[in-house]
């Protein structure tokens, strides 16, 4: 950031009114209500392809554009060369090509976050003495980062049949938005001890997660919590990585609010990231009468058809949402026996884990199924969602309905009692590495997607932040 003769005339002409409002209204938010007007407001005026990708706003009219095309030609149109990002507010100047530190706008940003009403602690903006400003003009040299893949990927000890643990937390340490919160010292502590309470594990094992001197990563501390609070995880046997995920999310969600409070605290980083919600409906054929129900849910849990069947996960999907016939159940309305039942989603999660029921119980012996169920790296929800299928073709979203694959856990046995859980984890776009414990080596992505899935974790490809 350097000096700009433009910013000193703009700012003669009372600009910097103009920039406090764009800064209100589209960065900090400050000023709008409805997220949908965000929505429709945060795109490029020049190509609907351009959605949100580093969008500048002009300083002298009411504009946006992408950084790399369309605000380069309302540049040469205009000569209006002032903009500010709206990723994060700062201003740029495009005819010196550099973006500008003015430390009177700097102060009307300062206000502006802190009132943003969606923050829940307020960051004083560093402010360089002079010795830092003499050190940044003395280090002028450039520095490379050469990329390395294994950079976030460490190996977790095995303490004794802990391995479903392991492979959980290699999904939660690469889950962006739990990572991300972590790091960001989000978390507030209720507990009168911290190790009662496991977000505060949780916020140290990311810390050593991420620092690339600290070794292989133990989770006593995790197993000794799980041993105290989940009597059905407490021993050294084999137990399930699905019971352990929904554990530690009962207990990561209820540590997010104060004791004795009834209901969970809607600003939850769980709630936030795994939480959705799931339409009941309930049709008599014969009188027509509809009754819905909507019930939360953090994960899915899809039966697997018999070994004769060929089936992906669309159909194990398909079958999930599918209309089924209740029996002896009578409609409140006309009393007849004629009823449906269909399970849609109404409410998608930002990331949803999908569990395929791998375990069962005939004839009072457990058993495993070992069918491959194929699935996507990108998978589309839109089909199972509620009304979907009800909307003309012409007017119907998916954007928000679709998911990239990030993690998958398998269970490595034919029976259910014995076996070892490994993950893969996807670090890149395409980049698997894949996690036995300790060892953490490369996968191809033939290899994942040949493998017995157990969970699957997707996450939403694209975010609209409220």
């Amino acid at each position: 950031m350097g000096p700009c003769e433009h910013i000193k005339a703009f700012k003669a002409e009372n600009g910097l009114d103009t920039y406090r409002t764009i800064f209100a209204y589209f960065v900090s938010r400050t000023k709008i209500k409805e997220p949908i007007y965000h929505k429709i407001m945060m795109r490029c005026f020049d190509s609907d392809y351009c959605h949100n990708h580093r969008l500048l706003s002009c300083l002298s009219c009411i504009y946006f554009g992408c950084y790399d095309k369309h605000a380069t030609y309302h540049v040469k149109n205009t000569s209006h060369y002032l903009f500010v990002e709206l990723s994060n507010g700062h201003l740029m100047c495009m005819a010196c090509d550099d973006y500008i530190y003015d430390s009177d706008a700097e102060e009307i940003a300062d206000v502006e976050r802190n009132n943003c009403p969606e923050r829940h602690d307020h960051f004083d903006s560093w402010k360089p003495s002079n010795d830092d400003v003499k050190t940044l003009a003395d280090q002028t040299h450039s520095v490379v980062v050469l990329p390395n893949p294994r950079i976030g990927m460490q190996g977790i000890t095995n303490m004794g049949s802990t391995c479903f643990m392991n492979v959980v937390m290699q999904a939660f340490f690469h889950t962006p938005m739990l990572r991300d919160y972590f790091f960001a010292d989000k978390h507030k502590c209720y507990a009168e001890k911290k190790n009662d309470c496991l977000s505060c594990h949780f916020y140290k094992l990311f810390q050593k997660y991420y620092d690339e001197e600290g070794g292989p990563l133990s989770l006593h501390e995790i197993m000794f919590f799980i041993w105290k609070n989940v009597p059905s995880l407490r021993s050294n046997g084999q137990h399930d990585a699905h019971e352990f995920f929904e554990s530690a999310l009962f207990w990561l969600n209820k540590h997010s609010s104060p004791p004795g409070t009834e209901s969970s605290n809607p600003d939850c980083i769980i709630d936030v990231i795994f939480h959705g919600q799931m339409q009941s409906e309930v049709m008599c054929l014969s009188c027509r009468n509809i009754s819905t129900t909507m019930d939360p849910f953090c994960n899915v849990s899809l039966d697997i058809p018999e070994p004769t069947a060929a089936v992906d996960l669309f159909e194990c999907l398909q079958h999930f949402t599918r209309p089924e016939t209740l029996t002896e159940s009578k409609c409140a309305v006309c009393a007849m026996e004629v009823l449906t039942k269909q399970m849609t989603f109404s409410v998608l999660p930002l990331v949803i884990v999908i569990h395929l029921k791998r375990f069962e119980h005939v004839n009072k012996k457990k058993k495993k199924k070992t069918l491959k169920v194929p699935f996507p790296l990108d998978l589309d929800m839109s089909p199972y969602v509620t009304g979907y299928r009800n909307e003309p073709g012409e007017s119907k979203s998916t954007v928000d309905n679709r998911y990239t694959l990030y993690a998958v856990v398998v269970h490595d046995s034919t029976t259910v009692d014995t076996g070892h859980y490994l993950a893969f984890i996807r670090r890149s776009k395409n980049t698997w590495f894949e996690c036995n414990d300790l060892d953490v080596d490369p996968a191809s992505e033939a290899k994942v997607m040949g493998c017995e899935g157990y969970l699957l974790f997707y996450h939403k490809t694209v975010l609209f932040y409220k």
